[in-house]
């Protein structure tokens, strides 16, 4: 359990969909959810050889307890990519001084989208990522003004899954591809079953819901079958 807490899988992923603009097709991001306590192991990204366009942390950079130091190690360590890199926020990131935090990721470089999007343009079509804050007891998930995101292509980004099936049916339904992470896949599991589903990739009506079981761990050092994973993701339109 010790062993599988620490020992890293790189998932690389694909997610089809025709509605992808062909632009856009090939286009390839590194998503790590829930650090928390963990070091990131450098030899774990220099096995990485597949070009990259962004970087996507998925919430819970840190917890209560984590010296802030080895935080900006972790952040340094995935700019070694060379690209941007892009954080939304985790129900454990409050647990720090929050304000020495977000100091932390403007000195590193690293975009926050907090109830906010980007757009990225290429040949006229535009992708949307739009990064959720993290909203306590079902309150509302942001105050987006969902008719001014006009991408061809939609992604959520939100720390817990559950956000995504909060939203109105009719945004739920403008929405191409969510990722998230939270849940850990149980992170213990025992004879299969466990507190939250495995994680991985499965489609909600017409939407592509992927979740990360997480690169760290909370409470205890341990996981039983669940992996201490981050993914190399590659969006393609036709497979």
């Amino acid at each position: 359990m010790l062993f599988k807490a620490h020992f890293d899988i790189v998932e690389y992923r694909s997610i089809v969909d025709s509605r992808l603009p062909i632009s856009f097709d090939h286009y390839c991001l590194f998503y790590i959810s829930d650090i928390h306590r963990r070091k990131i192991n450098l030899k774990t990204l220099q096995s990485i050889h597949k070009e990259m366009n962004m970087i996507v942390i998925g919430g819970d950079l840190t917890e209560k307890g984590v010296p802030l130091k080895r935080t900006q190690e972790n952040l340094k360590l995935l700019k070694q990519f060379g690209v941007p890199i892009y954080f939304i926020w985790g129900n454990n990131d409050y647990e720090i001084d929050f304000e020495e935090l977000i100091q932390l990721l403007n000195e590193e470089d690293i975009i926050i989208l907090k109830d906010s999007y980007i757009d990225i343009t290429h040949d006229k079509h535009t992708l949307n990522f739009i990064g959720f804050d993290y909203h306590e007891n079902g309150e509302d998930y942001g105050e987006l003004d969902w008719s001014k995101i006009t991408g061809d292509y939609r992604v959520l980004l939100t720390h817990v899954p559950q956000a995504f099936y909060e939203l109105d049916p009719i945004v739920q339904g403008s929405i191409h591809t969510v990722l998230a992470g939270h849940t850990h896949g149980g992170q213990i599991r025992l004879f299969g079953l466990g507190l939250y589903q495995k994680g991985g990739l499965h489609v909600y009506r017409q939407t592509n819901i992927f979740i990360s079981e997480g690169y760290g761990y909370t409470f205890l050092p341990l996981r039983l079958q669940t992996n201490a994973e981050c993914h190399v993701i590659t969006f393609k339109q036709y497979k």
